[in-house]
């Protein structure tokens, strides 16, 4: 081909490739749509930034003696880096490509023959060293179809949008008081109507030193003080109310004044409490059970116009066997002393925070985990542990949610990330940590609603991810 028809050639491909370029970007097409960009891979791995991707050239038909020369480009705000070209060459372009016009180019050029009018695919992966600028850059293909070299008056089509969410974790709110609690429940045998306690009688032994041990654990931990102790007893419906409500009272009242004289410990620390019978308790039992008339039994203990005793008598008139294989099997778990102990917990210094995160957990607050959490890289194993654990310690908390829901998010596990922000409420920074997500999954319009729903609902970072989508 003649060079004057050469150029004009190029010439009639370039006037038309502006419209074309832009008509055909979404779809990720080259050369005035004639070259299609499939299977498209853009990732940070390891430090590097690869991109990967296929050319499929089945419907270009070049021209014997034309180049075409695609360079995928990283280009941000103020750096860019080219990367390693591909040459889409015609029949006698490439015979002059060999004999020594390749010596303009890279020696990892990518450079194929086009054989027109035959399916065609050009593989193509490239790596360069990721540098922080790259969080937020646009990957682009620049396309010479003049085979001229210059950048100039050539033409970018899209290719992937690179864009790193600002991760906004939420400082939560200090505790002004580090109240916390642990609790249990004892099975203290009694003699038969009788509210005397026996320490050796039958199980009694075991079931008083989880009492004790409990107490004592909190008692002598220096980072706590003990603000009081609860002893709830409850009784079994057999016999009337009236009698079970004083045993039921009586016997917590025994069992904490053993319990004060065993830890030495002051009277006015300890509250007892109790519940004539335990109905809730029975329910449960029989709604788990398969006795032979469950069904109507549990008509009978819902019924709250019957009085307890009434409700008793009722089932053991109708349903006798029923009622012996509850007097057997549910009856004595009726019969029980649920223990609570309340405690305050020392402020932490970061240091403190370290340490306990290692051996108590639960004695920290969650502003003191998210202190700690600020020493180390975002993203770390020791970053992702510490909202790990808040939110386990707390998981009704929203802040903990929203925080475990970013780290989640940083690590790429999206699904993860979405079970806690399903708890995180709607708060304007929970609506702002869905529009990361939203980002994240690729969905940049999603994305930007959240982000301004964030910002005007008073999430002023929000604004920081609309700057970072609309570059």
């Amino acid at each position: 081909m003649h060079t004057f028809t050469h150029y004009i050639i190029c010439c009639a491909m370039a006037l038309s490739l502006g419209q074309a370029a832009r008509a055909h970007s979404e779809a990720q097409r080259l050369a005035a749509g004639q070259v299609r960009v499939e299977n498209v891979n853009v990732s940070n791995a390891g430090g590097r930034l690869v991109v990967g991707l296929e050319l499929n050239l089945d419907s270009l038909r070049l021209p014997a003696s034309m180049q075409f020369v695609f360079t995928p480009v990283v280009r941000g705000r103020t750096q860019t880096r080219r990367m390693p070209q591909i040459v889409v060459n015609g029949r006698r372009a490439d015979i002059a490509f060999r004999r020594g016009a390749s010596k303009r180019f890279e020696a990892d050029v990518t450079a194929v023959r086009r054989k027109n009018n035959t399916p065609q695919t050009v593989t193509y992966s490239a790596v360069l060293p990721y540098e922080q600028w790259m969080d937020n850059s646009d990957v682009v293909v620049n396309e010479d179809l003049c085979g001229c070299g210059d950048f100039i008056d050539n033409h970018e089509v899209p290719l992937k949008k690179l864009r790193k969410p600002f991760m906004p974790y939420l400082r939560p709110a200090a505790e002004a008081r580090k109240d916390r609690s642990v609790q249990g429940r004892a099975y203290i045998e009694f003699p038969v109507n009788k509210t005397t306690l026996y320490p050796e009688y039958r199980n009694n032994p075991a079931e008083l030193a989880k009492i004790v041990e409990t107490i004592r654990v909190v008692k002598e931990d220096k980072n706590t003080k003990i603000s009081g102790i609860v002893i709830h007893g409850f009784a079994s419906p057999e016999s009337p109310y009236d009698h079970n409500a004083w045993l039921a009272e009586h016997r917590a009242a025994t069992l904490k004044d053993h319990v004060r004289k065993m830890l030495d410990m002051d009277n006015s620390l300890f509250r007892v409490g109790y519940t004539a019978e335990d109905w809730k308790g029975l329910r449960e039992y029989v709604a788990a059970s398969s006795l032979p008339h469950r069904d109507e039994i549990l008509q009978v203990v819902d019924d709250s116009r019957l009085d307890p005793d009434t409700r008793e008598w009722r089932i053991k008139l109708r349903w006798p066997d029923d009622y012996r294989i509850m007097l057997d099997e549910c009856y004595p778990t009726l019969r029980h002393s649920d223990y609570v102990v309340n405690y305050t917990v020392k402020a932490f210094s970061v240091d403190e925070t370290r340490e306990v995160m290692k051996t108590n957990p639960k004695l920290l607050s969650l502003e003191e985990m998210f202190l700690l959490a600020q020493t180390y890289e975002p993203g770390s194993g020791e970053f992702n542990q510490v909202m790990e654990t808040a939110v386990r310690l707390f998981p009704a908390d929203p802040t903990a949610n929203i925080n475990a829901a970013l780290a989640r998010m940083a690590s790429g596990d999206i699904d993860a990330a979405a079970d806690c922000l399903d708890k995180a409420g709607n708060t304007p920074r929970a609506i702002h940590a869905r529009g990361v997500m939203a980002l994240l999954k690729g969905d940049s319009n999603m994305a930007l609603r959240l982000f301004r729903e964030a910002l005007a609902a008073g999430d002023a970072d929000a604004q920081r991810n609309i700057d970072i989508l609309e570059l």
